[in-house]
């Protein structure tokens, strides 16, 4: 047997000896992420039930505030990337500072939505914020 059909057979044993191996690894790898994120989950509070105007408020947050206050990590490299309002904000929230902010916003940082919304769409968004603003967007931890 010439040395160049010894190397052949050695890597065809090595290979045969080793795939199963890699199999079993292979499949484990795919089972970790699963095992390892739930694992990692904090316990985190249940979404609450919204009312009609809570869930008006959430579609108008949706349309309106996730450029800025949902997190990406793109959102942080760019500067984006506002606070997040998850729980930020309880039932005995400030309405009246809520609302003139949401109306005034901040110079160079948020944009004022008093021409935008109407009276009643802010105070939409005040309810929903009061909830602890629980998105049910994807990627975002509720």
């Amino acid at each position: 047997m010439s040395f160049s059909h010894r190397i052949a057979y050695f890597l065809l044993f090595a290979f045969v000896a080793m795939f199963p191996r890699a199999l079993a690894a292979q499949e484990s790898d795919q089972h970790a992420p699963e095992q390892s994120s739930s694992a990692a989950r904090k316990p985190t509070t249940p979404r609450p039930v919204l009312n009609e105007q809570q869930r008006r408020g959430e579609a108008l947050f949706v349309q309106n505030c996730p450029l800025c206050h949902v997190p990406s990590h793109q959102k942080q490299t760019l500067g984006i990337q506002g606070p997040i309002l998850k729980g930020m904000f309880g039932a005995d929230a400030d309405e009246d500072f809520l609302r003139q902010f949401i109306q005034q916003g901040v110079p160079g940082k948020m944009p004022g939505f008093r021409y935008d919304l109407e009276p009643k769409q802010i105070d939409d968004i005040i309810a929903y914020l009061k909830t602890g603003a629980y998105l049910k967007t994807p990627g975002v931890s509720n």
